[in-house]
Parts: structure tokens; C-alpha cells; sequence
């Protein structure tokens, strides 16, 4: 993104565009994920529920206690393995529902999508406080909601059009093309230069205040 500056720094940077690509990949299907189970699942409206309710059960149990260990674990090893391993998790799942074909298999992967945001955003959001600029915290945080309106935005109709023209298992492939080109951007994170991962081990002391919103 060319609005970043050079105060920004480079973990803020890999973050930042990481997320841009899970949400372009994720909201390739939001929008229409509700048709894909009526058409392709059961077409009964109660399954599209139960299967949101899956996620966000799994989700709420897991996020707490994860998210507790992170914080006993010294350092940020652990949030950033969480990070890169639900990240991979949430790229993966959409291949499954290729071979879908009940609504417990929809549920089940719901579970697990639940579980895998439960180990991504919590991580996401620690070693992003961590390490944003104290001077330029509303400018780091702006640079995050842009992306992920950017992204957010651009792949609504994009998912549809390629839904409508390809079907769901090219969409699905084309999900986790890019949410695994997020996940791979993160393990560059941690990579490309030792001093990478030594910055991820600072001082949690040091660090602006966590921003919560609506998007993760």
C-alpha cells in the first residue's frame, strides 16, 4: 500500500497487508454463503443458522482460554504461532466444503473455522498493539480498516460474479489461493530477518492501547 509511510514499521506492514488478503478471500463467499447452503446443502433456512451458531459457539468457548495461554507464555513466539496456524486454517477450510454435502458437514466446518479465528485474531491482535507506533496509533489503525475495506469491499461482487460463472468449487479454490498467500505472508514475517522475530519477543510493557472493533 503505497498510503504507508516510513514510520510504519515492518511488522505493522506484514500484518496490515496479510489482512487484506484473508478479508478480500473471506469476503469472497460472505455475502452468498447463505446460497451455497440452500442450493448446494439443504434448502432449509434453519441449516444456514445452526451454522453460524456452530462458529460463533466454538469461537466464544475457545478465544478466552487460548487467549489466556497466550498471555502466561512469555514473549511473542506463541501469539505468532497461533497467528500463522489459524490463519492456514481459516485458508484450508473452504476446500472442504468442495466435498459437503450435509448439513453436519457444514457445521462441522464451522466448528473448526470457529476454532481457527479463536487462534488468529487474538494472536493478530497482540503482536499488532504490540509493536504499533504510540505516535501514530490512530494513522497504524486507519491503515488496518482501509485494507480491510479495500478488501472487504472489492471481493463482495467479485465472489458473486465468480459463484455465478464458475460455480462454488472455483470460488473455493480462488478462497484459499489467497487466504493461504496471507498465511504465507506472515511465516515471511518471521523469515526474512532475525531482528523480526527478536522484536516479536519485546517487552510487552511497551505497547499502545488495543483497539477492538467489529471486523476481527
Amino acid at each position: 500500500m503505497a498510503i504507508m509511510n516510513n514510520n510504519v514499521s515492518r511488522t505493522i506492514r506484514f500484518l496490515i497487508i496479510s489482512d487484506f488478503f484473508l478479508f478480500f478471500a473471506v469476503g469472497l463467499l460472505a455475502p452468498i454463503y447463505a446460497v451455497f447452503v440452500l442450493e448446494h446443502i439443504e434448502n432449509r433456512l434453519e441449516v444456514i443458522g445452526y451454522a453460524v451458531a456452530c462458529y460463533w459457539v466454538m469461537r466464544v468457548l475457545m478465544v478466552i482460554p487460548i487467549s489466556r495461554l497466550m498471555d502466561r507464555i512469555k514473549g511473542e513466539r506463541d501469539e505468532y504461532s497461533f497467528m500463522v496456524a489459524g490463519t492456514f486454517l481459516i485458508a484450508i477450510v473452504p476446500l472442504f466444503y468442495t466435498i459437503a454435502s450435509h448439513p453436519w458437514h457444514i457445521y462441522l466446518l464451522q466448528i473448526i473455522n470457529g476454532l481457527a479465528y479463536s487462534m488468529a485474531v487474538p494472536a493478530w491482535r497482540i503482536i499488532f498493539t504490540n509493536h504499533i507506533d504510540k505516535k501514530i496509533v490512530g494513522f497504524e489503525w486507519s491503515l488496518e480498516d482501509v485494507g480491510v475495506g479495500i478488501a472487504t469491499a472489492s471481493s463482495a461482487a467479485l465472489g458473486a460474479l465468480i459463484a455465478d460463472k464458475f460455480g462454488f468449487n472455483i470460488l473455493f479454490g480462488i478462497i484459499t489461493f489467497f487466504g493461504i498467500i496471507s498465511a504465507t505472508i506472515l511465516l515471511t514475517l518471521g523469515k526474512s530477518k532475525r531482528d523480526i522475530i527478536k522484536a516479536l519477543m519485546r517487552d510487552k510493557s511497551d505497547r499502545a492501547p488495543l483497539k477492538l472493533d467489529s471486523f476481527k
